[in-house]
């Protein structure tokens, strides 16, 4: 069985796969958003999902770390490894203490930085390609890099939220009163782009069904900024 997903919160992501083998499917491959399943006995696994240093790749070290440990490496994709473990083998735990915690959720801050970093670079260079006259595909795709930002910025925050709670256990730090950008902005923005990417020239061509399409995108992209931007003030 296949499945498409896209997660960004890895720990929404662990949940999935561990109701997924509750209900008797085991995760053994994933690239690009698409799980692959295969059947087995519900709850014969548990699933974990780790950060690593280098992209698509582990060292030896963490190789045998993990096979002594009677843990299998299920998939590498980008810095995330997933991890599964047979259940009758009792509790899988990656991480049992709040400072090993903390090093962990920095990892995954940093890399979200870097990714929301490299996003804006981009994000300018549509822009300024846009203004030179590069036409209506890099305005599209602005919105859809402006998209990726809100959410990498969303990720960032809740990762600081889970920090500032372990940090707070063991007497380092406050924790502090987010607000989490809501998801529908990201939502309303790629609207937006597909909105635009249908062009005039594109309703001359095919006809009026695209012109509806268009409006459609618009008045749902409107709405979807709306109630984010109103879900995101009243966080808190």
């Amino acid at each position: 069985m296949t499945k498409f997903r896209l997660f960004f919160n890895k720990d929404e992501e662990t949940k999935w796969l561990n109701e997924m083998a509750g209900d008797g499917y085991a995760l053994t491959g994933f690239a690009a958003g698409v799980y692959v399943f295969e059947r087995c006995q519900p709850g014969e696994y548990i699933y974990q999902i780790d950060i690593t240093e280098g992209m698509f790749r582990v060292n030896s070290d963490y190789r045998d770390f993990m096979k002594e440990a009677g843990i299998e490496i299920i998939s590498m994709w980008g810095m995330w490894v997933i991890l599964r473990k047979k259940a009758a083998e009792g509790e899988f735990v990656l991480y049992t203490d709040v400072e090993s915690s903390i090093v962990h959720y920095k990892k995954i801050k940093k890399m979200f930085m870097i990714a929301m970093v490299l996003e804006c670079v981009c994000l300018l260079m549509e822009l300024i390609a846009f203004i030179g006259g590069g036409g209506i595909l890099a305005l599209v795709f602005s919105f859809f890099l402006a998209a990726m930002i809100i959410v990498f910025i969303k990720e960032i925050m809740r990762v600081s939220d889970i920090l500032d709670e372990l940090k707070e256990r063991i007497g380092e730090g406050l924790r502090r009163n987010r607000k989490l950008p809501s998801l529908f902005i990201p939502v309303g923005l790629l609207m937006n782009g597909l909105g635009i990417a249908i062009t005039v020239e594109a309703i001359d061509r095919y006809g009026a069904p695209f012109g509806v399409l268009k409006g459609f995108c618009h008045i749902i992209a409107i709405v979807c900024m709306a109630i984010g931007i109103v879900h995101t003030v009243r966080q808190g």
